[in-house]
């Protein structure tokens, strides 16, 4: 849950900055500032994307910030179990598929050798279902990252409208503590679209991104386990393959090849 430990630190430092500053949090809000800027997001939101995209991109949002990305050391660990264990008895594959806790996307492989496909078959469609999650996934990224251009602009058109007010308050003899306050707001404005942008909107696609491109390295390696079993290779040569996903420091013997692993093997 770190993005949430971020996101807070955020917002503890731009109220460190108020505090600086000897600013109440009540000097920053202003209704018709908040209204054009979230308003005009979600209104260009809808203009330049499907309503059905959208809703997906929240959920998957939601679904992908909630849920921590999977250790691969433990997929390693989980892949050379089945290895072993397939080699003793077929069943192992039967009963792996049935395990509730076992990764989707390595369950669909065990699901694809149970059915009698080929290796060649089940390559080709593993490899289909990365390349569509990877392109899945990242659209949403990159539509949050395209949401994120329209905050400032909302911003500056709030700012502008707010000038345009203090001007004609200046035209009709405002005094200087009235037309300051009124400068003051609307500027709040345009500190909604960069806040929005470079705390929120920015943050969150890189996010979504940068975990579709750690899921693809996952599932990479579950593909690159599941064809290793389908060709009946030694749990000892799994292990050895799979590693090779790890850093050196994670690289673990869970068979007992005898050889050192990790830190010892750096050194």
């Amino acid at each position: 849950m770190s993005h949430l430990f971020g996101f807070i630190l955020a917002v503890i430092l731009l109220r460190v900055g108020m505090l600086v500053l000897d600013m109440e949090v009540s000097a920053y809000f202003d209704s018709v500032a908040l209204i054009i800027v979230m308003g005009g997001t979600f209104c260009a939101a809808i203009i330049t994307y499907p309503v059905p995209d959208l809703v997906k991109m929240i959920k998957a949002f939601i679904r992908i910030a909630r849920k921590n990305p999977e250790e691969k050391e433990f997929t390693v660990q989980q892949i050379i179990k089945l290895a072993q264990e397939s080699q003793k008895s077929k069943k192992a594959l039967m009963d792996a598929s049935e395990d509730p806790n076992l990764n989707p996307f390595l369950k669909d492989g065990i699901e694809l050798m149970l059915s009698g496909f080929s290796r060649e078959d089940i390559e080709s469609i593993m490899s289909e279902r990365i390349f569509r999650d990877r392109e899945r996934e990242e659209s949403y990224g990159n539509l949050l990252k395209t949401l994120s251009k329209y905050p400032p602009a909302f911003g500056l058109v709030g700012t502008v409208l707010g000038l345009v007010h203090v001007m004609r308050g200046v035209s009709i003899g405002a005094d200087a503590a009235t037309v300051g306050l009124q400068m003051a707001l609307a500027l709040v404005a345009t500190f909604y679209g960069l806040v929005l942008t470079n705390f929120v909107l920015v943050p969150a696609s890189e996010n979504l991104i940068n975990k579709s491109a750690m899921n693809l390295s996952h599932r990479e390696l579950i593909l690159e386990g599941l064809l290793l079993i389908y060709e009946n290779k030694s749990p000892m040569l799994v292990q050895e393959v799979l590693n090779s996903y790890l850093p050196p420091l994670k690289r673990k013997d869970y068979i007992g090849l005898g050889g050192k692993k990790g830190p010892q093997a750096v050194a």
